[in-house]
């Protein structure tokens, strides 16, 4: 066989060969996996915290060709919790279950974001975001008493507004005496509503300075409302 012929047949095939070998030894195909959600925002609504947590779901699927797998779930928040599949099987879906507790969740609309974290080189974290807001089975306004400045040997008053939001007997809600002789409280029923007014009454205090009290209202629901007084007594 001449020089021209074992070039042209068989070195020049060779490298050829071998070069091709190198390529891809040095550049290895990555799995294909990739997590893909219906939905990457879930909005609860508002929760009445006396009805207990609240369960929704959300799809997640593999559109990769290779095994997804879930490594860990950070939900962004204390009142959430999420689970779900450790993997996804390619070409199939799944549910994350998000779970919201409405007693350790804040009474305005809050927002947090979940992170999925995964195995897979496309999507090695997808965001979700959580919307939510809390509706209290009682509240107080305000929910802070502060008489401010007054003077010594006078006497008083503040009204407040208990609202009653879940299915109690109203009849049945408690003013517990104050610890403080010169703090006393009053509940009366406001007609037709499910409301409450509050007078509060301080005085009269001789001891010049700050003042600070607690006090509480008792439900039948053995659950409690605390109410914070504030004054400061001054000089003549």
């Amino acid at each position: 066989m001449s020089k021209r012929a074992i070039l042209t047949y068989i070195i020049i095939p060779t490298l050829l060969i071998s070069g091709l070998i190198i390529v891809l030894l040095n550049n290895p195909q990555e799995s294909t996996t990739e997590l893909v959600l219906e939905s990457q925002h879930i909005d609860f609504g508002t929760l009445p915290e006396w009805e207990g947590p609240v369960t929704r779901s959300v799809t997640p699927r593999n559109i990769g060709k290779n095994i997804l797998r879930i490594q860990r779930i950070h939900t962004g928040c204390s009142y959430a919790k999420i689970t779900g599949p450790e993997q996804i099987r390619p070409g199939e879906a799944a549910a994350f279950h998000i779970t919201i507790t409405p007693e350790i969740l804040p009474a305005d609309q809050t927002s947090a974001t979940a992170i999925i974290f995964t195995n897979s080189p496309k999507t090695p974290s997808v965001s979700l975001t959580i919307v939510a807001a809390a509706k209290r089975f009682a509240t107080l306004s305000p929910d802070v008493c502060d008489f401010g400045n007054i003077l010594p040997e006078t006497t008083h008053q503040k009204q407040l507004k208990l609202s009653v939001n879940a299915p109690l007997n109203t009849s049945a809600i408690r003013l517990l005496p104050s610890n403080h002789p010169k703090l006393t409280w009053e509940i009366t029923p406001n007609p037709d509503t499910d409301n409450f007014f509050i007078t509060i009454q301080l005085g009269p205090l001789k001891k010049r300075g700050q003042f600070a009290a607690l006090l509480t209202v008792a439900f039948p629901n053995e659950r409690t409302l605390t109410l914070s007084v504030y004054g400061f007594i001054q000089k003549d």
